[in-house]
């Protein structure tokens, strides 16, 4: 979907059923006649169309629409089956947010945004993403996740040079293997981590859930284009009834410089309503200040590159990559803490230690096989009791 598409939609009428949820405000619903306009499609269009065309977009737009449409009661055997055991999956990703709490998780976008969702309208969700404030959380949080529900996989990203900032995503078969997404939780560091230049990483999330929220979906704008599900996401964020701090967003997303992108989200939002009743009061003025905070970041994004712009470009930069040496098994492990991993350089490559796994660290999705075989000689000599992957 392209804001050109956005912006066509919004010269058609909108409408939107409306519910009145636990709050007792009333709060906007889409419905299979708004994803059609969305989509840019006939009016007339089926289902069946509408679906596909936002299967063309993504799996967790495809989903919601099928939601949608299961709400009107246009469902069939095999959609019914397969909303099914998304919401397993939904709930599988809410019994571990519940266990990793009291670790220090917090979750990044997903069941908190869910939240804002009617009963009847679940958020479609891929994945669980946490966020920790340090690498000891993050080590507590994966030994607890490996121990209890034994991953098939984990994959490792390390964001900097020191490995202060990592990302560890464990994952599941999904439960049909030629239909489902694999199932998979993230445990991060970092929660935003920007565009790997002119945006920083910014390690927390604001406290107030708003900002949180809408900040964690505009910052999905650095790896890919915003969709109907984001624009689903504001609609339900900003819901006549809620109780929202608009001016402190605005602040929030000057200082964590994302003014730019929240803009973007929020005018195709905008761009899909003619009702200006779904519109929260302060919404005009939101609007305007993100503009001129959109400006400041916009220029010192320009003077951050001109001042980086004779920096070696084969150079990889910091980000990182673990290639998975040993098994994923549950700690402890002779001579290793629960809470930490370490770094061991050797000859032409590091290794990560981590409580549960090894890990080559490589720069691309290639890796020599000269490399691999040195870094398998080198893992005896620091992790004597690591068995062969």
């Amino acid at each position: 979907m392209t804001a050109r598409n956005l912006h066509h939609e919004s010269r058609h009428e909108s409408r939107h059923e409306s519910r009145r949820d636990h709050r007792g405000g009333p709060r906007p619903v889409p419905d299979l006649a708004f994803f059609r306009r969305l989509l840019d499609l006939h009016e007339e269009a089926t289902p069946y169309e509408t679906v596909t065309a936002a299967g063309r977009v993504s799996q967790a737009f495809r989903a919601l629409v099928m939601t949608a449409a299961a709400r009107e009661g246009v469902i069939g055997t095999g959609s019914a089956d397969e909303l099914r055991r998304r919401a397993e999956r939904t709930a599988f990703y809410a019994r571990v947010q519940r266990s990793c709490e009291p670790l220090g998780a917090r979750p990044l976008k997903g069941l908190s945004l869910a939240a804002w969702y009617p009963d009847d309208l679940p958020r479609p969700m891929n994945d669980l993403d946490l966020v920790v404030p340090d690498t000891a959380a993050l080590w507590r949080v994966v030994g607890a996740l490996v121990a209890e529900y034994g991953p098939r996989e984990m994959d490792l990203t390390v964001l900097d040079g020191e490995a202060r900032h990592l990302v560890v995503a464990l994952s599941w078969p999904g439960a049909d293997p030629l239909l489902d997404y694999e199932t998979r939780v993230e445990i991060l560091t970092c929660a935003l981590t920007g565009d790997q230049g002119a945006v920083p990483l910014r390690p927390g999330l604001p406290q107030d859930p708003l900002a949180a929220g809408l900040l964690a979906v505009a910052e999905e704008r650095f790896q890919r284009p915003f969709n109907g599900k984001d624009v689903v996401d504001v609609m339900m964020a900003l819901a006549p009834g809620r109780t929202l701090d608009l001016p402190l967003l605005a602040r929030t997303a000057d200082e964590f410089s994302l003014a730019p992108e929240l803009g973007e989200l929020l005018e195709l939002f905008a761009g899909t309503e003619q009702d200006t009743a779904h519109l929260p009061s302060g919404f005009g003025t939101l609007v305007t200040a993100l503009a001129e905070a959109s400006s400041r970041e916009l220029r010192r994004r320009e003077n951050w590159r001109q001042r980086h712009s004779a920096a070696d470009p084969a150079d990889p930069g910091p980000l990182r990559h673990g290639m998975r040496l040993t098994p994923v098994e549950p700690g402890p492990r002779p001579h290793r803490a629960t809470d930490a991993a370490t770094l061991h350089p050797f000859d032409g490559g590091t290794l990560l230690l981590t409580p549960v796994a090894d890990f080559l660290l490589v720069t691309g999705a290639l890796v020599d096989p000269a490399l691999y075989d040195a870094a398998t000689r080198a893992l005896p000599a620091v992790s004597p009791a690591a068995p062969a992957c």
